[in-house]
């Protein structure tokens, strides 16, 4: 399998990720750390979730949780949506359309290799006319 275009103007190699046992407390330092809004958790090398700092907020600190004694794992968003590296424009769009994320992984060949985002994905579709990605796309960005 080879990388489509698509997805190499858009692909993000820079994935930052935690093991599942780590303490929310871990994940925050990393993320301020990486300057970072999202992390992925990682199981025995394979992503399992993601934590968006708003799941932080919303998960713990509105229910007054010690983030000493929380797991990555018991905040994160599961499953993690995914792509393969040969994937077109309006598959990715679709995929986080239908699952309602933002992020996706890239996998080739099993491996994880980046990440798309829907703001990366927003940028660079405007220069195709491609109706259904469009609309895909307001879907993913909540304009529809």
């Amino acid at each position: 399998m080879d990388i489509s275009r698509a997805v190499a103007s858009l692909l993000q190699e820079d994935i930052v990720s935690v093991e599942s046992g780590a303490t929310v407390s871990e994940v925050v330092r990393l993320m301020t750390e990486k300057s970072v809004r999202n992390v992925f958790v990682m199981r025995k090398g394979k992503p399992i979730g993601l934590i968006r700092d708003w799941d932080i907020v919303r998960r713990l600190v509105a229910s007054n949780l010690n983030p000493e004694l929380v797991k990555a794992n018991d905040i994160m968003c599961a499953p993690v949506a995914r792509v393969r590296a040969d994937a077109e424009l309006s598959e990715i769009a679709a995929l986080m359309a239908e699952s309602g994320v933002r992020r996706v992984l890239v996998t080739l060949d099993e491996k994880v290799i980046g990440t798309i985002t829907a703001a990366n994905l927003l940028r660079i579709v405007s220069h195709f006319p491609d109706r259904n990605t469009h609309e895909a796309l307001k879907s993913v960005a909540g304009l529809t």
